[in-house]
């Protein structure tokens, strides 16, 4: 395996990861919406905006790492490729 593919193994991994990252961050912040609908006795309930503040970006971002990962392999290793 060439230094490049193995390059874009670990930008694909990457984005996948801050993908999986971003839907736990989403999923929490429904779950939390739902919480917060309900009435408890605890109401030290955090906000569901700092939820999806995080897992907005994140999905997004992990998306596009994900499916340009190899534009971004060819901007890093642009002499060493074929």
């Amino acid at each position: 395996m060439k230094p490049y593919e193995l390059f874009g193994v670990f930008v694909r991994a990457a984005g996948f990861l801050m993908g999986i990252y971003g839907l736990w961050e989403l999923w929490g912040g429904l779950e939390n919406v739902v919480e917060n609908l309900l009435p408890t006795e605890n109401g030290d309930q955090t906000s569901s905006f700092s939820y999806f503040a995080d897992g907005v970006p994140a999905l997004a971002a992990g998306v596009i790492i994900f499916f340009l990962a190899d534009w971004i392999v060819r901007l890093a290793y642009r002499s060493a490729r074929e």
